[in-house]
């Protein structure tokens, strides 16, 4: 918990000063002046020119030329002032989001290590996941938000005990409901509302199956959010073609044979005809694994 904790303060803390510095370079009442004076002397300056030609027109034409050239060069002065912020701003923006990856890098890499996995696990899932996402026509927000799930999808295993998680031989039945919980924690490390709402639904789902004997709630076929149901056949495909511990990796043929018998029980038959049009794709290509982040969470009101 510490380290959501820990995050969900960096992201105030980041958001405020964003929200601090672009406040600060806001002189929207500076532009309204500047702008009225310039097209009052305009106006004025227009005017005199149709009147009678005589010393008092041509001192006053002057003065309101000259006048009109101050207020431009002021104008033309505070646009290069306001240029040279917001190109501050954006990279300081940029360093910002940078930042953000850097810090669910180690994150991502820390899950995978707790659980036992190397070799950017949750980095394939997350590929896969938005590739099947994409054969299945999702919008762009939900695949940003099947992308972040895919990262996030075990965080709760944070709150499962080291001795249960790291246990070499079968669960007992008690250790076995310890573990079953994972799900529901990391629904609510991820969070409920904001931007993160969307990805802590597919995080509490990713252990539901089709058939609706998963859990954590024994959910059935479309009660399940698609993004769940797309996570679900991507992690299987990578876990069958990673080594683990109790036994060697599949081969890519072998592990989508795999899923093709489970269409309809663990796997919606959907996401399954995606993956069987990747599997056809990529053997043609040879590409089948991708190491990818998210993009950064959001950092402003935009």
């Amino acid at each position: 918990m510490m380290g959501s904790e820990i995050c969900s303060r960096e992201t105030r803390r980041i958001t405020t000063k964003i929200e601090t510095r672009r406040d600060s370079a806001s002189p929207r009442l500076r532009w309204l002046w500047v702008i009225g004076a310039l097209t009052i002397s305009a106006t004025i300056a227009a005017f005199l020119m149709w009147q009678k030609p005589n010393p008092a027109n041509y001192a006053a034409s002057t003065v309101l030329l000259a006048l009109l050239g101050i207020l431009a060069f002021t104008a033309a002065g505070q646009a290069l002032i306001l240029t040279s912020r917001f190109r501050q701003s954006t990279l300081y923006i940029q360093e910002v989001e940078e930042n953000y990856e850097s810090l669910w890098q180690v994150m991502f890499s820390a899950l995978d290590l707790r659980d036992g996995i190397t070799g950017g696990h949750s980095s394939r899932v997350a590929d896969l996941a938005v590739q099947l996402g994409q054969r299945l026509d999702m919008s762009d927000d939900e695949m940003e938000h099947l992308r972040w799930a895919a990262f996030l999808h075990d965080v709760g295993k944070l709150g499962v005990a080291d001795d249960i998680l790291m246990k070499p031989g079968p669960l007992s039945v008690t250790e076995w409901e310890q573990m079953r919980r994972h799900p529901a924690y990391g629904y609510s490390i991820v969070g409920r509302d904001g931007f993160l709402s969307q990805v802590a639904e597919i995080v509490y789902c990713h252990h539901e199956r089709f058939d609706g004997r998963g859990y954590p709630r024994g959910l059935a076929g479309d009660e399940i959010p698609l993004g769940a149901r797309v996570f679900a056949v991507a992690d299987a495909y990578d876990a069958m073609t990673s080594d683990r511990p109790y036994r060697p990796a599949l081969s890519h043929s072998q592990a989508i044979e795999e899923i093709q018998r489970n269409a309809g029980s663990q796997f919606d038959p959907r996401v399954v005809a995606a993956a069987l049009q990747w599997a056809r794709e990529t053997s043609r290509s040879g590409d089948r694994h991708y190491i990818a982040l998210p993009p950064p969470l959001p950092v402003t009101a935009s």
